[in-house]
């Protein structure tokens, strides 16, 4: 019998991916990664072809998504994916990566961490998810917006900008009684300082152009690193398409390859593992249960900002806020303020009742004084599943709905909210809508760990029934509040590769 091409095979590249790479290769383990796209021009386009496109995609009609899906850099990252992954949507926008370094090259770089009551019904310990966070951390590079270029502890921040100061000056002098709104400076994945390979913000406002100096993460970057180990080896252009097990696992790809290892850890994201799995999985007729977080949307006005001038910042998240709407452990929205005028001005002139050129002259006339809050519901409050058509062979359709009754609670946190708008001197202004299933992109719950059946997983992430089968993506994150989750993933994919580093590899056959 030929020998394994690795110990492990971890599928894909993006931010679990690689995270679970790191720990691996640390203990001695031969690690292959098979990515489905390569790194071929991704530093070589002008700022004009960022931000255009290479055929003018930018000048397309808008589609009413999130002004970040609309950059030349997303669609040309979700188009390739729904094209070739097989996934449509019913009521659900999928959302996906084959590019490298995955959904890392288009995601809001924002940074949650859940505590131990977040976790409460987790198979795992806080302090275990917690080192792992540490883990993450200290490799990516973690800036927070203040005031100043300089924290009071001393620690380099990011500027923020005037309209987001303003209001949390005001918030901080004002704040509930109850303490139920929270308004605090945004913590994101970028640097404020240099280090190898990468410069420090530039604040020229291009974060959704595709980050040219680095600053932002990017799990292409850390790719740089693994591929110094001579324990880890990258392919690119290999996507995966089948995983099959004999006496070990074999993993086919779209170009006819085939690759072998005792373990497979699958991080190819929640809706790519289960096109991978779904000959593996009893998919009946109900689907496979898919948490993700309902969307509200809210443009803001600062009446105090107009004509003033803007300050340079960048245009990720520039305050984080949280409003708690019941008692159960779950029962809050968290979400982030951004300032307009550092967003793409297609986006809100084409939502604008006027031409293309009285609306760009009203945009740039009220740009600095516009917010735009993003706010997300836990994952319990939608009702998403994926479903295989058996006619069709192995394509998937992921249907998008909310829970029971959720209309009027996201009624109740529109009028909640407007209240505190109005607390902070800011006025709401109409089109503040829900979005559609799966623009959130915050995807997770298809293989809890700790779930018994064929859907579940360990406290490790192996596959129930298919010993040697793990998962790291958010597909088994078991359920989802409503703070951002890739920083979970990451600690998570740290977390169980640091056991699976510390076990011995399964004899080879």
């Amino acid at each position: 019998m030929n020998a394994p091409d690795a110990d492990f095979i971890i599928i894909g590249s993006g931010p679990a991916g690689v995270s679970a790479a790191f720990p691996l290769i640390a203990a001695g383990r031969r690690v292959l990664m098979l990515d489905g796209g390569d790194d071929a021009g991704s530093q070589e386009e002008s700022r004009s072809v960022r931000v255009l496109g290479s055929n003018l995609e930018s000048l397309r009609t808008d589609d009413g998504s999130s002004p970040k899906l609309q950059t030349p850099a997303a669609r040309g990252i979700l188009e390739p994916f729904r094209d070739q992954s097989g996934i449509t949507g019913n009521g659900f926008f999928p959302i996906g990566s084959l590019a490298r370094g995955g959904l890392s090259n288009i995601w809001g770089a924002q940074i949650s961490y859940l505590d131990a009551e977040d976790i409460a019904a987790w198979p795992i310990d806080i302090a275990s998810l917690q080192r792992s966070y540490e883990h993450v951390a200290k490799r990516i590079g973690i800036s927070r917006n203040a005031d100043s270029a300089t924290g009071a502890d001393s620690e380099p921040v990011l500027p923020h900008g005037a309209t987001a100061a303003h209001v949390l000056h005001r918030h901080q002098a004002a704040k509930p009684a109850d303490g139920s709104f929270r308004l605090f400076p945004a913590i994101n994945a970028i640097l404020s300082e240099a280090r190898s390979g990468r410069a420090a913000c530039d604040l020229r406002g291009d974060c959704l152009y595709g980050c040219p100096s680095g600053a932002i993460y990017n799990s292409r970057q850390d790719l740089l690193l693994l591929r110094k180990s001579p324990h880890f080896r990258l392919l690119d252009n290999m996507r995966a398409v089948s995983l099959t097990r004999s006496s070990r696992w074999t993993v086919g790809t779209a170009d006819g390859s085939s690759f072998s290892a005792p373990r497979i850890i699958l991080a190819a994201g929640v809706l790519g593992t289960a096109a991978l799995l779904a000959d593996l999985l009893p998919l009946g007729e109900q689907g496979l249960r898919l948490l993700n977080s309902p969307t509200l949307a809210v443009p803001l006005l600062c009446p105090t900002r107009l004509l003033r001038s803007p300050t340079p910042t960048h245009s990720l998240a520039q305050l984080g806020l949280s409003l708690r709407y019941g008692s159960g452990a779950s029962d809050y929205v968290t979400g982030a303020i951004y300032e307009v005028g550092s967003l793409p001005a297609q986006s809100f002139i084409n939502r604008m009742p006027l031409g293309r050129k009285a609306g760009r002259a009203a945009f740039e006339t009220i740009a600095s004084s516009l917010l735009v809050a993003t706010i997300y519901y836990p994952g319990d409050q939608s009702r998403s599943y994926i479903h295989r058509d058996a006619a069709m062979g192995k394509r998937l359709t992921v249907s998008g709905g909310f829970a029971e009754g959720f209309g009027l609670r996201a009624e109740a946190l529109k009028n909640a909210l407007r209240r505190e708008w109005k607390r902070l001197g800011l006025i709401q202004l109409p089109g503040a809508s829900l979005a559609e299933p799966g623009i959130d992109a915050h995807f997770a719950g298809t293989l809890p760990m700790g779930a018994t059946g064929a859907f579940g997983t360990s406290s490790d992430g192996e596959l129930n029934h298919h010993p040697g089968l793990y998962i790291v993506d958010g597909s088994i994150i078991p359920d989802l509040s409503s703070k951002y989750i890739t920083m979970t993933i990451m600690a998570n994919a740290d977390r169980v590769a640091h056991r699976l580093a510390a076990t011995e590899a399964k004899p080879v056959l």
